[in-house]
């Protein structure tokens, strides 16, 4: 596989970023093997629009009462056996609605690490062991040269271990355009799903008194009592919020809007894990991101699921 560095950022496209994810995670003797976000676990719930939120945002879809939804938990890498300990955490859902869809996946950070595909593709091919060794220095080296990776790096080491899902913050990251229903204009927001019982980290003495496998019996425990929840928020831009920079935090205050709320009631298995979730499936009155690496998201998705078929 190419794994040699471009001159070009145009050379960094959806094929070379599933090549790169294969080098780093593929197996040999499992092709099949799912090469991100390899740990997880499936729910369903249902989406429930907040009341005349369709007078303030011009999205047909959240006219529906409820809106089935099927969820998947997971961890970040392609260690299906990875330790639930571990800080990179994502959560992609499936509104099936009557007549539209919307597919959302999102991280339990804020930003990215990268902010172009030239940036996302080095991140994980400096990764990628070298004659069986991973060169450790070169990456402490780039990740304090390059901003991005520097900027995410720090933002990672203030954030906490959560010791559930239903305590867990997730964020999409890219910024996405809402249709506003009194003048059609498309509104620039990024949003989250905030959990109703709060976000709560763990202290060190808690973590340890922990296995590698507690958020899936943690989650099934939790449902058996009752639906965990999450409010869908949208966070709008102020004037000079970066746009298209998935590696900038947007500071101050901002205008929020709640928008419904997600109702997780049941533990679905693993089967899951082996579909494709496509963070560019969206509903009317929902535009694109227009930062440079959404738009490969969908395409290295297609890529990789179709290898692993």
């Amino acid at each position: 596989m190419l794994l040699q560095a471009q001159t070009k950022e145009s050379e960094y496209d959806a094929e070379k970023i599933a090549d790169v994810f294969y080098a780093l995670n593929g197996d040999t003797n499992n092709p099949h093997k799912k090469i991100n976000h390899a740990k997880g676990f499936c729910a369903i719930g249902e989406f429930k629009p907040a009341k005349n939120i369709t007078q303030k945002l011009q999205i047909p879809l959240l006219k529906e009462s409820s809106i089935p939804a099927q969820i998947r938990y997971s961890l970040g890498g392609g260690n299906p056996q990875a330790s639930d300990k571990s800080k990179p955490r994502g959560i992609a859902i499936k509104m099936e609605g009557k007549s539209e869809s919307w597919e959302l996946v999102m991280l339990n950070t804020e930003i990215n690490f990268a902010k172009n595909p030239k940036e996302f593709y080095e991140f994980f091919a400096m990764k990628v062991p070298k004659n069986g060794k991973v060169d450790n220095k070169n990456i402490q080296k780039r990740t304090k040269e390059v901003p991005s990776y520097a900027n995410f790096e720090a933002y990672l080491s203030k954030i906490g271990i959560t010791g559930s899902v239903a305590n867990t913050l997730y964020h999409s990251i890219h910024t996405f355009y809402f249709k506003d229903s009194k003048n059609g204009k498309m509104l620039p927001a990024r949003f989250k799903f905030v959990p109703t019982n709060g976000v709560a980290y763990l202290t060190q003495e808690e973590l340890s008194k922990l296995g590698d496998d507690f958020l899936a019996s943690d989650f099934k425990a939790k449902v058996a009592k009752k639906p965990i929840e999450y409010k869908l928020v949208l966070v709008f831009a102020n004037t000079n919020d970066k746009l298209d920079d998935t590696t900038a935090l947007w500071s101050g205050e901002h205008k929020e809007l709640e928008i419904g709320t997600l109702k997780v009631s049941k533990y679905n298995g693993t089967d899951c894990n082996g579909d494709v979730f496509m963070p560019g499936t969206l509903p009317s009155g929902i535009g694109e991101p227009k930062d440079p690496l959404f738009g490969l998201r969908d395409s290295t998705y297609a890529i990789t699921f179709g290898r692993r078929q």
